[in-house]
């Protein structure tokens, strides 16, 4: 799966980066977020993610494309991160194994002409968090199960006659 990523709109979507972004820690919540889908693509396997911000990476920064863990970053510079995310669609070969996570009409729209499935920010951010954090079912986990001292004997004496 190649996975598309409107990357400012994402990060309002978890809490404490939006926090971050609140109080002008762009660079630290950009990070938390490249982390985090580090560690769901590390978690999920088999995904190429590619993640769209707009503006510079820093100030006077001319660096256009980023890696972080394998993740594509793209820095829209002139443009918007929108532009870069309709521009990547219309030049795949396939958008149709595109999957877009944006809360933007009209990139969504966009990928309906295009075929690619999408999915809102806010809805990704939930499973995400809850793929990536929900505690683990632990119905396989034996019982540590306590034998009071009467049925204890019981069982000995009972391989004991064996």
């Amino acid at each position: 799966m190649i996975l598309l990523i409107d990357g400012f709109n994402l990060i309002y979507k978890f809490p404490e980066l939006e926090g971050l972004m609140y109080e002008s820690k762009l660079n630290l919540a950009r990070e938390g977020l490249l982390k985090i889908l580090n560690q769901y693509k590390v978690k999920r396997g088999n995904t190429v993610i590619h993640v769209f911000f707009d503006g510079k990476k820093d100030l006077g920064s001319e660096v256009r494309h980023d890696e972080y863990g394998g993740i594509k970053i793209y820095y829209s510079h002139d443009v918007t991160a929108d532009f870069l995310i309709k521009e990547y669609i219309k030049r795949d070969p396939n958008p149709s194994s595109l999957y877009v996570v944006t809360s933007d009409n009209d990139i969504l729209f966009y990928c309906k002409r295009f075929s690619c499935r999408s999915q809102k920010s806010e809805d990704f951010a939930k499973w995400v968090e809850k793929f990536l954090f929900a505690p683990v079912d632990n119905e396989d986990k034996p019982i540590d199960v306590k034998l009071s001292g009467s049925e204890l004997e019981y069982w000995q004496d009972l391989f004991k006659k064996r």
